[in-house]
């Protein structure tokens, strides 16, 4: 079923800017497999762990408004469970955006690259997964050209970073390094 969403996402993203999908709360893989510009989170409620509840609640609401950016689709469509998928919503008016990556349940990879697109090659970018504190800063041509490198350490795991493009007057001594 989780594949099958996946699926859905990477489809229906050419073509229909506006769709909704329900999913349990308590499977991050699923919950990101299910992750759509409308999303329904069901839960029993008097079984609810609702500090988890709220953290997936917290994902969808963080990328929501990306959903409406470009997509780009960052891998070849497959259903299949020994590969990576991934895509990209880049919203270029308001400088930011998001991947969403996944190893599937029979992958052997625990890193992937993926070359993003529609970014301004000459600005940075600060990213962040949201499983992590640390953020990085990359400059839109390495992220373009070189691509992002992601590491998901176990099958049946998903990432979601999100960026955001810093003012060049702002990181003028960064594009020095």
């Amino acid at each position: 079923m989780d594949v099958g969403n996946q699926g859905h996402t990477y489809g229906l993203s050419f073509w229909v800017p506006f769709y909704g999908s329900a999913v349990n709360y308590d499977d991050v893989y699923a919950v990101r497999s299910h992750l759509t510009p409308i999303l329904s989170i069901l839960c029993n409620p008097k079984k609810v762990d609702w500090a988890l509840f709220k953290r997936r609640l917290d994902d969808w609401k963080t990328v929501a408004d990306d959903f409406l950016g470009d997509y780009y689709p960052l891998t070849p469509y497959s259903l299949s469970e020994d590969t990576w998928i991934a895509w990209q919503f880049n919203r270029p008016d308001a400088g930011q955006g998001m991947i969403q990556a996944f190893r599937r349940s029979h992958n052997g990879e625990s890193l992937k690259q993926f070359k993003l697109r529609g970014l301004d090659a000459a600005a940075i970018y600060e990213l962040q997964n949201l499983d992590l504190a640390e953020k990085q800063k990359m400059t839109g041509r390495a992220l373009m050209e070189a691509g992002l490198p992601m590491t998901l350490a176990t099958p049946r795991q998903a990432a979601i970073i999100v960026y955001h493009r810093f003012d060049a007057a702002v990181v003028s001594p960064l594009l020095e390094k």
